[in-house]
């Protein structure tokens, strides 16, 4: 996918899964400028820095990057503390800053309490990209090969500034589409928050049951079902209380599902199962489909 991008140096907050994966990405990229990382994990940086991804050996950053894009891929309850940081290891005011998690409006009301400049100059976006891995180990390049990126203006947001970023994740070989934080955060809560919360309960009801022989006898789907428990809990536990009113309506419909279901179950109503499966595999059918369109 052509785009460009258009910073002289980019500085990654957050040298994991995701901002690996930024970094390697770069290195295959057109772009040409200064490539920084930075990260509580000494070793994610010196590895990178081992690779020849990035420009500082340690944690230790020019203060004077000019024309820079700053991300944070760090868990949802960090980024206050990040950007505090940030402000004091740089010192530019051509600098627009983006992000790369999965909760946008507690970001966005942490914002409005910053130094203005964070919040017109701050891009909130999100590549739908990931794995139930973690860490530098577990980046690659390819991450955001033809895989959705979300940008979520703000009213405070210039267009230019938008546009920019927008460009970046398309460098990287996303494609883009816009939502407001607010729509952001429900639907996400509906199609990531709570399919994970679902894997960890199932995960954990299933292990009480049968411990570690829980899949001794399971064919691939189960393990495919509950790859997602495996993720990090640390990272986990910042979306669940971040987008917590999200995650629990769509909770509550979930539940409103399954106990649809029990009762055919206990009634032996083998028509009403019919139906019910017979619906839910032409709505998954359909909405594959226009996925694809």
């Amino acid at each position: 996918m052509s785009s460009s991008i258009n910073f002289k140096n980019i500085l990654v907050v957050g040298v994991g899964l995701i901002g690996g994966s930024i970094i390697r990405a770069l290195k295959g990229s057109p772009f040409s400028g200064g490539v920084y990382g930075i990260d509580s994990d000494k070793r994610a940086v010196t590895s990178a820095y081992d690779l020849g991804l990035i420009q500082n050996k340690d944690t230790n950053i020019p203060k004077d990057l000019d024309d820079l894009l700053v991300i944070f891929s760090v868990p949802v309850l960090s980024i206050q503390e990040a950007m505090s940081q940030i402000n004091i290891r740089i010192n530019t005011e051509n600098v627009i800053y983006t992000d790369t998690l999965s909760v946008k409006s507690s970001i966005l009301n942490t914002l409005k309490t910053l130094d203005r400049t964070f919040l017109e100059r701050f891009v909130l976006s999100h590549p739908i990209a990931g794995s139930e891995q973690s860490g530098f180990e577990a980046s690659s390049a390819t991450l955001f090969k033809q895989k959705l990126s979300i940008i979520c203006p703000h009213e405070d947001n210039s267009e230019s500034d938008v546009s920019k970023v927008e460009e970046f994740w398309k460098t990287l070989g996303s494609y883009t589409k816009k939502l407001s934080a607010k729509d952001h955060d429900e639907l996400f809560g509906k199609t990531s928050h709570m399919p994970h919360a679902i894997a960890y309960a199932l995960m954990d009801s299933l292990y009480q049951d049968l411990g570690e022989k829980t899949f001794f006898y399971s064919g691939g789907s189960l393990e495919d079902y509950t790859r997602i428990a495996s993720s990090d809990p640390i990272m986990w536990k910042d979306i669940m209380v971040s987008n917590d009113k999200s995650i629990l309506r769509s909770i509550d419909s979930f539940k409103s599902s399954l106990d649809r279901l029990s009762e055919l179950i206990e009634t032996n109503n083998a028509t009403g199962l019919i139906e019910f499966f017979s619906s839910v595999k032409n709505a998954r059918d359909k909405s594959i489909s226009g996925k694809k369109d």
